[in-house]
C-alpha cells in the first residue's frame, strides 16, 4: 500500500517552474487520492454483498473484468452507474466478495474501450471471514427430531386418541339404540274397530257421505258374511238375516236409524259398545302406518 508522508504531500503541492499549469493540476488529484487510499474503502464479510457509491477513480472509463470461472474469483464485480469526474470518472460498484483478506478492486477493473491503457490504483476492500480462526467447515445444523417441530407428533397422539374415543361412544350408542328397539313393545296391528271408528262417528254426526257410506255398509256385509258362511247368500237375504244377529244386528240397525234419521238418540248410543263384536278382528286393509 502506497503511504505519502507529510513531506512529499508539501512537495507535491509545492509550485515549481518544472510543474506549472495543466501538468500540475492532472498531479494534484492523483496524490490526492493516492493518499486518501491508506484506508480501505469498504469494510464486510464473505460471501455479503457491498455496495461502494460515489467512488472517484482517474483514467479511462472502466468496466468489470469478466469472469471466467465464478467459483474460482476472488469477488463478482457489478458496475452499476457511471458519472463524469473531472478527468476522470466516478463510480457505483457492487462487490461481492469469495475470500477472505484484503481485496483490491482494482485489480477487478479493465477499461471498457479495448486498447486502453491504465495505471490501476489500489482500492481496497477488507473481507472478514465468516468462520471462527481454525474452521474450514460451517458447523452441523442443529435439526430437532420429528417430534419437537411444531408439536407434531403430541398433535398426532391426540387426534389418534379422540379419534378411539368417538369410535366407542359411536359403538355404544348404536348398541343402546338396537337395545330399545329390540325391547320396545310392538305397536298393536290396526283392528277393523279402528277402521269402523271415524266412519260410524260421521254417521252419527250426520256427516257421513255416500263414499263413505259404501265404504262403511261393505265392510260390514264383507266381515259378516264371511263370519256367517253367507258368501253364496244374496246380498238383500243376507242384510235381513244379519239385522237379526246378536252380535252384527246392534250396529247394522243403529246405522239405518242414522242415516235414515239424522241426529235421533246420537248422544245417547254408546259406540264402544257397538264396536265391541270388531275389536278382535284385524283390519283388512293393512297394518297401522
Amino acid at each position: 500500500m502506497m503511504i505519502v508522508t507529510t513531506a512529499l504531500f508539501g512537495a507535491l503541492l509545492a509550485p515549481s517552474p518544472a510543474l506549472s499549469g495543466p501538468r500540475m493540476e492532472a498531479l494534484v488529484p492523483a496524490a490526492v487520492m493516492a493518499a486518501a487510499q491508506a484506508e480501505p474503502i469498504a469494510r464486510t464479510s464473505v460471501g455479503m454483498r457491498v455496495r461502494i457509491e460515489e467512488q472517484p477513480i482517474p483514467g479511462p472509463r472502466l468496466q468489470a473484468k469478466p469472469v471466467a470461472d465464478p467459483g474460482r474469483a476472488e469477488a463478482i464485480v457489478r458496475v452499476l452507474n457511471v458519472f463524469p469526474h473531472g478527468s476522470g470518472w466516478r463510480y457505483n460498484l457492487e462487490v461481492t466478495p469469495l475470500v477472505e483478506g484484503t481485496l483490491d478492486l482494482g485489480t477487478l477493473l479493465e477499461p471498457a474501450e479495448a486498447g486502453a491503457t491504465w495505471d490501476a490504483p489500489t482500492l481496497e476492500i477488507e473481507v472478514e471471514a465468516l468462520l471462527p480462526a481454525g474452521v474450514v467447515e460451517p458447523n452441523d445444523l442443529d435439526v430437532p427430531a420429528p417430534d419437537e417441530v411444531g408439536g407434531y407428533g403430541a398433535g398426532m397422539t391426540l387426534l389418534g386418541i379422540l379419534w378411539a374415543l368417538g369410535l366407542v361412544a359411536l359403538v355404544t350408542v348404536g348398541r343402546r339404540r338396537g337395545d330399545r328397539v329390540e325391547n320396545a313393545s310392538p305397536e298393536a296391528p290396526l283392528t277393523l274397530a279402528d277402521r269402523l271408528a271415524p266412519l260410524v262417528e260421521r254417521a252419527r254426526s250426520g256427516e257421513l257421505d255416500t263414499a263413505q257410506q259404501a265404504e262403511l255398509e261393505r265392510l260390514l256385509l264383507a266381515h259378516w258374511r264371511d263370519r256367517r258362511n253367507l258368501s253364496a247368500t244374496p246380498v238383500a237375504e243376507a242384510v235381513a238375516l244379519l239385522r237379526a244377529d246378536e252380535e252384527a244386528g246392534p250396529l247394522l240397525l243403529q246405522l239405518e236409524r242414522w242415516l235414515h234419521r239424522p241426529g235421533s238418540e246420537a248422544d245417547a248410543v254408546d259406540l264402544g259398545a257397538l264396536l265391541a263384536p270388531y275389536r278382535g278382528t284385524p283390519d283388512p286393509g293393512g297394518q297401522r302406518g
